[in-house]
């Protein structure tokens, strides 16, 4: 029985205009922004490499000179694309995609797209992403409200009840039939971008890049059933088919529009975040101060009397060691508990705002599913703090192998004041930056909580499906 009207449903769909429509222009919008997105992936990824290839080709090649004035002259550490950005580009256009690493200063990541766009830019990308979260719910809606108050209206839905046909058995059959007609519609948009995907060399930026798309298209498959018992249940408590309509349609702008921003305001409220101006000025009055209240060159003197009495010495001509580069080597030190502090807390309200975005998924199915989309395509908060981390960890390193060199190599060549000048292989102590973020397992641990809250919303709209059919069968009989 749920096989037939299954077959009935579906058949209707199809032969309806509505359906024809409305299919050609999500399958039209979808196939177009996965080419234009992958496109923009190749370029962006092109870009990158080459980009990083030249910076690390200028590090060693930026002649010769001092090593320290070296590690001022600095490297750029550029961001690679996530292995799924070309589906879902994430926050990438507004977190930036390169990074300035230079001696005594942690910086943030530069190279902004969304500063370039029009003011009608920030309502989003076309992104496969974007078309599954706002236009397949509209398709759902589109294609089911109908289902039972259409029928009440024209009279055939008490004929139907009549003939003993259950109640989940009207339920899944007119779901069976629906789920059909759209996964028709995307489902072949999917396949079809696979295929194209099968045949580049995409799959090597990522060793687990098929689960990702698998755990991907299992969440969309959730929203999309969440968006399809919610259209059923409220078709068949409607009484007509206008008011079904109504009530969808104004639940998807709240789910798709007003929710998102609203969370957003919310997160910020809850968990602010500084001025730029504000913060900057306090981190650099800690810097000052000292993380334990002991000024930098206090501090420092301190520590100098103490490798004095080490080497037996009274001159720094008595000493083994070349002060110079200890002294810049121990400033950078210094900073680092202060930066960690401060990048630290910034860092964690982020991240906090976004976890609380994920909590209010309790009233919109779609901030979960957003937050994990951007996830699973590595576009999202934590791939950048990722990468920013590494930066910084790279920069670290940079300067200290460069000062470790200057203070062995001043003290062996004995310079008399002279000034030490490095070249090319110099340089070269430093290895080209690369970036690898956390695996997929790392990714599920942090957005686990969103693949539960999709399941429990699947859960209630199924509830609220069930509850609203018995009630139908007690109204019409």
């Amino acid at each position: 029985m749920i096989a037939s009207i299954a077959r009935k449903e579906f058949s209707e769909i199809v032969r309806d205009g509505r359906f024809k429509w409305t299919a050609g222009i999500m399958a039209l919008l979808l196939l177009t922004a996965m080419a234009a997105g992958y496109q923009k992936y190749g370029t962006y990824m092109d870009t990158q490499r080459l980009a990083q290839d030249q910076t690390n080709y200028q590090w060693l090649n930026q002649g010769d000179k001092n090593p320290h004035s070296g590690a001022h002259y600095g490297n750029y550490a550029f961001k690679p694309a996530g292995p799924l950005a070309f589906f879902d580009n994430g926050i990438n256009n507004y977190a930036g995609t390169a990074l300035f690493m230079e001696a005594h200063k942690q910086n943030f990541a530069i190279g902004r797209p969304a500063t370039d766009q029009s003011s009608i830019g920030r309502f989003g990308d076309l992104s496969g992403a974007m078309i599954l979260q706002l236009l397949m719910p509209l398709l759902i809606i589109f294609l089911g409200f109908t289902a039972f108050s259409g029928e009440r209206e024209s009279g055939t839905l008490r004929q139907v009840l009549s003939m003993g046909v259950s109640n989940r058995q009207l339920l899944w059959g007119k779901a069976l039939g629906i789920g059909t007609a759209v996964l028709l519609v995307v489902g072949a948009c999917v396949l079809i971008g696979g295929l194209a995907l099968s045949l580049t060399e995409l799959h090597a930026e990522d060793e687990s890049l098929g689960l990702r798309v698998a755990i991907m298209a299992a969440s969309y498959l959730l929203y999309a059933a969440i968006f399809l018992f919610l259209t059923l249940a409220v078709s068949a408590w409607a009484k007509n088919a206008r008011t079904a309509l109504m009530v969808l349609v104004g639940f998807w702008a709240f789910v798709g529009f007003l929710a998102p921003k609203a969370a957003g305001e919310i997160s910020r409220i809850v968990h602010p975040t500084p001025a730029f101006g504000q913060w900057m000025a306090d981190m650099r009055a800690h810097q000052m101060r000292g993380i334990d209240g002991v000024p930098p060159f206090v501090r420092f003197e301190q520590e100098a009397q103490a490798i004095f009495a080490e080497y037996g010495a009274e001159t720094v001509a008595e000493l083994p060691v070349y002060v110079g580069a200890l002294r810049l080597q121990k400033f950078e030190e210094y900073d680092f508990p202060v930066f960690e502090e401060h990048y630290g807390r910034l860092r964690d309200s982020y991240i906090n705002q976004r976890r609380l975005q994920d909590r209010l998924g309790v009233v919109a199915p779609t901030l979960p599913l957003r937050s994990l989309s951007m996830a699973l395509a590595g576009t999202d908060l934590i791939r950048h703090i990722d990468f920013a981390d590494a930066a910084e960890t790279y920069r670290r390193d940079m300067v200290t192998r460069i000062n470790a060199y200057l203070g062995e190599a001043a003290a062996s060549m004995n310079t008399g004041g002279g000034v030490l000048v490095s070249d090319q292989e110099v340089f070269g102590i430093v290895p080209p930056f690369e970036f690898r973020s956390q695996g997929l397992g790392a990714t599920l641990d942090e957005h686990g909580g969103n693949l539960i809250a999709l399941a429990l919303w699947l859960l209630a709209a199924l509830g609220l499906a069930l509850w609203a059919v018995r009630r139908l069968r007690v109204e019409e009989g």
